[in-house]
């Protein structure tokens, strides 16, 4: 699997490298995103069908085309909500709406299956499972990089994914809700993988690649 990561950013970076040179973003490089400035998010199904790619593939790509008829405000997201109900306002799953939202989303799937869950009882062991990461989170008091998490992880892949807007603005993609409730909770610098770039926005990877001035 690393082989295929490390193909693409030899790619990719390549690519970045030779069009705009050393302040290039790099495919899945560890930015550092401060919840204060998130507030904004695309989902990945529109932005796969606006650029005809995966959402995690595209993680370093520049463009000039920005698709901000897509974005909306985090109270459209299903999921940060329920997150948020459940640890910020101490609601049971249940009642937050989580496990209707998986059941249903299960329902509807071709394979019958959603986040690796087919039946009830699945459901339920993934919430204790978010709960128990919750707890760690909590306990380290930041969200933990993906290096730290699985050793020898290439880069930031599998992290939260941020693409950086218009002028630098850091906007959610989708892609690791979970964990992006827990980091806007925590309110303290996060690190996330890289998405897509807008080209306004080259002059402000410096300081995202930088977790001090992002405090």
């Amino acid at each position: 699997m690393a082989i295929k990561y490390k193909l693409r950013a030899l790619r990719i970076d390549s690519f970045n490298r030779l069009r705009f040179g050393s302040r290039a973003p790099r495919y899945a490089e560890r930015i550092w995103v401060n919840p204060v400035r998130c507030q904004r998010y695309i989902e990945a199904a529109d932005l796969r069908a606006h650029f005809g790619s995966r959402v995690r593939q595209l993680s370093g790509k520049v463009v000039s085309d920005w698709p901000t008829s897509l974005e909306q405000p985090f109270s459209n997201h299903p999921k940060l909500t329920y997150c948020w109900s459940h640890w910020r306002d101490r609601k049971s799953w249940e009642d937050a709406g989580a496990v209707n939202f998986m059941l249903g989303r299960i329902a509807v799937s071709p394979t019958g299956v959603t986040d690796q869950c087919r039946t009830p009882g699945d459901v339920q062991g993934r919430f204790e499972t978010l709960d128990n990461i919750w707890a760690d989170v909590r306990n380290r008091g930041a969200l933990p990089s993906r290096g730290e998490l699985v050793p020898g992880n290439f880069r930031e892949i599998g992290g939260v994914l941020m693409h950086i807007g218009p002028g630098g603005e850091p906007i959610f993609s989708g892609a690791g809700c979970h964990r992006f409730a827990m980091a806007l909770m925590l309110d303290k610098p996060f690190p996330a993988q890289i998405g897509i770039v807008h080209v306004s926005a080259l002059d402000a990877l410096s300081a995202l690649r930088s977790r001090e001035q992002n405090c």
